[in-house]
């Protein structure tokens, strides 16, 4: 029962986590409208706050805190309202920079957060490890480009040509100028083409783990039964030799009987010939 409970509860919080997610990246990509973005804010709010109810529960079961806290302090980052803490100050132009990168912060802690509610699918097939490193490059390559890169003019610029390098996509819209710049998308691509082959291996070794898990697939019995099949090809071969056997027997028989057939015709035949002599012979 609590079992159900638990995954009851981690699927409602990873639709919590998906929505807010969502909404926390249209305030960053777009104007929203202030009635809007005040809504934004109390929804935020309360998942912060159902974050931070579920990671002082697991905090309190822990045996080591430090260490609890040390392995989860993403989940803090996503259970921070940021935009709540922020209201109170004038938005200029520095603030409102600080705010987006904020923002962005909260959304790759959110998309860990929710990363961690699927931990059992992703720890089988060490997803886990390479979204990580994923989030990680993602994080640094982004701030980096929107900090030290003067050509990228907004964060979210930043991120989309990260995540277009990253996916070897590379659509071309968005170029760094500077030497560093440059780098860091060299270093994004390099990165990318070795997270791809790491998700497909992952997953290929996932699948075929299950597959073989499978009862019903079992390469020793296979073979046990491959070697039965041949058996019984054998014996039916052998079977079918003796069928032939017999069938010509039966034909030298039936070869056999045609030239007896054959050779009482010329009897009869022959008698028939006498008869009909000796038929004569009386009427004479």
């Amino acid at each position: 029962m609590k079992l159900n409970n638990f995954k009851k509860f981690n699927i409602c919080l990873s639709i919590l986590i998906i929505i807010d997610l969502v909404l926390i990246s249209f305030t960053l990509i777009s104007r929203v409208p202030i009635n809007i973005y005040y809504g934004i804010i109390v929804f935020d709010t309360i998942v912060c706050i159902v974050l931070w109810n579920d990671f002082f529960t697991r905090l309190s079961q822990s045996n080591n805190k430090k260490r609890f806290i040390l392995k989860n302090w993403l989940e803090i980052m996503a259970a921070i309202p940021f935009d709540l803490i922020m209201m109170p100050f004038a938005l200029n132009a520095y603030n409102l920079r600080l705010l987006k990168i904020l923002r962005f912060i909260k959304i790759m802690a959110l998309f860990s957060q929710f990363l961690e509610t699927i931990d059992v699918f992703l720890k089988k097939t060490h997803l886990d490890e390479v979204f990580g490193v994923t989030l990680l490059v993602v994080l640094a390559s982004t701030l980096g480009l929107y900090l030290f890169d003067s050509s990228i003019n907004s964060l979210f610029d930043s991120l989309w040509f990260v995540l277009s390098t990253i996916t070897t996509v590379g659509y071309g819209d968005v170029m760094p100028q500077t030497a560093i710049g440059k780098t860091i998308g060299l270093i994004t691509l390099i990165i990318g083409v070795l997270l791809f082959s790491a998700v497909t291996g992952a997953m290929a070794t996932y699948f075929a783990g299950r597959l073989f898990a499978n009862p019903d697939f079992n390469i020793t019995k296979n073979d046990d039964n491959i070697e039965i099949l041949k058996e019984d090809l054998s014996f039916n071969k052998e079977n079918l030799n003796s069928v032939h056997k017999k069938v010509n027997m039966i034909d030298d028989d039936l070869n056999h009987l045609k030239k007896e057939l054959e050779e009482m015709k010329e009897l009869n035949k022959e008698l028939r010939e006498e008869i009909r002599s000796l038929n004569e012979n009386l009427k004479k």
